[in-house]
């Protein structure tokens, strides 16, 4: 039977994208989307369906040279094995290895260690927006948060981090941020030399940073390559600061657009651990995953998915599926039966999910305490929402607050 089409890309979808999902769910559970070039994505909207696929290593890979005909293997340009050489789009056995070896760096004691530098990052930055008597949250607050932190958690200087976080956004699609193919190869290659000098610089004199460590984490005799460091820093900045931007944008509006749920929180009746899990399940940074391949042919909601094609789960989705959580489309900041997937699931669970919760844990609550009569700076229907499938962002959220 043929499917329907939907709008997954354009401006209208972006602002409210839950009715079509639920539509999906209910119609196209797992949903062919024909591309231009006649190429066939999946798109996997079920949580039953979402939770199989990301814990299926079997039929679904990483790295689509694993999905690729024999005859004619993949391969990436130079650059794009640079980006590319991490876990994220690895699959056992290469995933195992890295990941035990980026474990041995990216410790909990590392990240519990950031916990007053996120609260005197967050205070600086509220109070200067207090002095210039507006706030646009994700310029001001929501971005420049979660860079510094990440830049002082690898080990990035002061003077530098400006630039390292323009090149880290070029890695992102080019189409979410408006870069054209030859200005983002540009900022790669940038970004490419610079590391390559601070992984010299950390190996002739080591530091108390994420990148020493990671220049010297060896598993089994094995260190990780110069592009597989590349590729992990790289990941390390985009993902350690993508999801909590989202997080604290989407989550502030999230709040002032339920003002019943945030009158919870700010009169104790509720907590921040729980509504923070609560706001990533509701409209969480993250709509769909990175892309997967099928490896091998498997039939799912009597649709054949063949070796080769291009699999999205959409995250978003699954969080507002009503086989899962009860009433999914009502915010409640003091759900307690709630395991969403807002930072996935399996052997590629998001790696900085305690980093993106604590930053969230700590910068909404002094958000809104410092700011307790906080409000949209203009109608709902102005606000624009960053194009491109993988992150779910603002790209501005203009506030004020009440004298």
């Amino acid at each position: 039977m043929q499917q329907r089409p939907y709008d997954l890309f354009s401006p209208y979808f972006k602002a409210d994208p839950f009715p079509t999902f639920a539509q999906m769910r209910q119609d196209a559970p797992i949903y062919a989307h024909h591309t231009p070039n006649g190429r066939i994505i999946w798109y996997i909207t079920r949580y039953e369906d979402v939770t199989a696929v990301l814990r299926d290593d079997v039929h679904f890979c990483k790295d689509p040279r694993n999905a690729a005909p024999p005859q004619q293997p993949q391969r990436h340009a130079t650059l794009q094995q640079m980006i590319n050489e991490n876990m994220l789009f690895a699959d056992p056995p290469d995933h195992t290895r890295l990941r035990a070896l980026v474990n041995q760096a990216f410790t909990p004691r590392r990240v519990e260690g950031l916990a007053g530098a996120i609260q005197a990052t967050a205070v600086t930055l509220l109070e200067a927006a207090a002095q210039r008597d507006s706030l646009e949250l994700i310029g001001d607050y929501a971005l420049p948060l979660p860079v510094q932190i990440i830049s002082e958690l690898l080990g990035i200087p002061p003077a530098d981090r400006t630039a390292v976080s323009d090149w880290s956004q070029a890695i992102i699609s080019p189409g979410s941020r408006g870069l054209s193919y030859s200005a983002r190869r540009r900022k790669l290659r940038a970004f490419v030399a610079y590391l390559q000098s601070m992984f010299a610089a950390r190996a002739a004199q080591p530091q108390d940073d994420l990148i020493t460590a990671l220049v010297q984490a060896e598993e089994a005799g094995e260190r990780l390559s110069e592009p597989e460091l590349f590729s992990m820093v790289a990941l390390l900045l985009v993902t350690g600061h993508e999801t909590t931007v989202n997080l604290i944008g989407n989550g502030t509006l999230t709040l002032l657009r339920h003002p019943d749920q945030l009158a919870r929180l700010q009169q104790g009746e509720a907590n921040w651990e729980t509504a923070v899990e609560e706001l990533l399940r509701y409209d969480g940074p993250v709509e769909t995953s990175t892309t997967r391949w099928v490896r091998q042919d498997i039939v799912l909601q009597g649709q054949r998915l063949r070796r080769g094609d291009v699999v999205r789960v959409v995250i978003s989705s699954a969080n507002r599926d009503a086989a899962q959580f009860a009433q999914p489309d009502v915010l409640d900041v003091s759900r307690s039966d709630n395991r969403h997937l807002a930072f996935g699931l399996g052997i590629h669970y998001c790696l900085g999910a305690p980093l993106a919760r604590l930053e969230g844990r700590i910068a909404l609550p002094l958000l809104f305490a410092r700011f307790p009569t906080l409000r949209l700076a203009v109608p709902p229907a102005e606000l624009r929402w960053r194009t491109g499938v993988l992150f779910r962002g603002l790209e501005t959220l203009p506030l004020t607050w009440e004298a």
